[in-house]
């Protein structure tokens, strides 16, 4: 059969009758009626940094918030099957990078993406961009409404996909290009060794953009993708300021001075034993060494903090912040 330029006649014939010189204007009207926008990448308001990449997308559709031109973002994501220990690094992040004045951008998934947009929220003044692999119209997965909903009041959540479009597999390896074109740099909590959020931070590689990745233990599933990443020359995360020292010289505004501070009313006891606990779980044994304190003391102190929503206790009497 003939072709032209890698296209039989038939299936030409078949775009040529199928085409809807209205689409545009369908699309337009849809969209209005949801209260979404269309931003396409010849609009001035078109992120500054998105467009910069190799394959940016031709159109996103965005509910909440305008877009910026010039925002500061970074990436947060991860493992859905977090652990205690991801969930505490996840918020720590997410928080003091919020508060010095980035945005976070995630994917809206379970786990970590979930951790870092409600941290970011709570965080007061906080703003987050969540990223779908579906239509902006629908829920992907279905118990982040809510959060949802909050990111539209505070944040905005795009994405190049038309209204309608369901969370198909497919669709979120795409995705991911955006999530990091949008970001100064993408960090990683927890991934396993061939999970999206290290493709992510290939997309990133790609992209010229800054990968970091959170270290953890050597045995743990959920830690094998992200020590893979320092190993190859990530940087490794320990604390935020390794994140702002990195990206700072590209930034476009100047990065506040964090002010954060534990939203907590702890007493002076408290207070004592709260500054012991790390992201790394920890034996009440090694408690009790660290502070010299009494057992008995140690565990009324403990089961206050747990009240008061600072500590998490985990099965063989090991703690880690909340």
């Amino acid at each position: 059969m003939y072709r032209v330029d890698g296209i039989d006649v038939k299936t030409a014939e078949q775009i040529r009758n199928n085409y809807d010189l209205d689409l545009g204007q369908k699309e337009l009207e849809k969209t209005a009626k949801s209260g979404v926008t269309i931003l396409s990448l010849w609009d001035k308001e078109f992120p500054n940094l998105l467009i910069k990449i190799y394959d940016p997308p031709a159109v996103l559709y965005c509910r909440g918030l305008p877009m910026p031109t010039k925002e500061d973002c970074i990436a947060i994501i991860g493992t859905r099957a977090i652990t205690p220990y991801g969930r505490s690094v996840t918020k720590q992040l997410a928080a003091d990078l919020s508060v010095a004045g980035l945005t976070i951008v995630s994917g809206m998934a379970r786990g970590i993406d979930t951790a870092a947009h409600k941290a970011t929220l709570e965080a007061g003044g906080g703003r987050t961009i969540a990223v779908l692999g579906c239509g902006v119209d629908r829920v992907y997965p279905a118990e982040n409404k809510q959060l949802m909903q909050d990111i539209i009041q505070k944040g905005t959540v795009i994405s190049e996909f038309p209204l309608g479009t369901k969370p198909e597999g497919g669709n979120f390896p795409q995705r991911n290009r955006i999530i990091s074109g949008l970001s100064h740099g993408t960090i990683i909590v927890e991934a396993g060794y061939r999970s999206g959020a290290i493709l992510t931070a290939f997309n990133a590689l790609d992209q010229n953009r800054e990968v970091f990745a959170v270290p953890g233990r050597i045995a743990d599933e959920r830690s094998k993708g992200t020590n893979r990443l320092i190993r190859n020359g990530a940087v490794l995360v320990g604390r935020t300021e390794h994140v702002l020292q990195a990206i700072e010289p590209q930034l476009a505004n100047r990065i506040k001075p964090r002010q954060r501070s534990i939203d907590l009313d702890l007493s002076k006891e408290e207070k004592s034993i709260f500054t012991l606990l790390e992201h790394n779980l920890i034996h009440i044994d090694e408690l009790v060494k660290k502070s010299e304190k009494d057992l008995t003391l140690i565990l009324t102190i403990l089961l206050s903090l747990e009240l008061k929503g600072a500590v998490l206790q985990l099965s063989g009497k090991q703690f880690v912040r909340a």
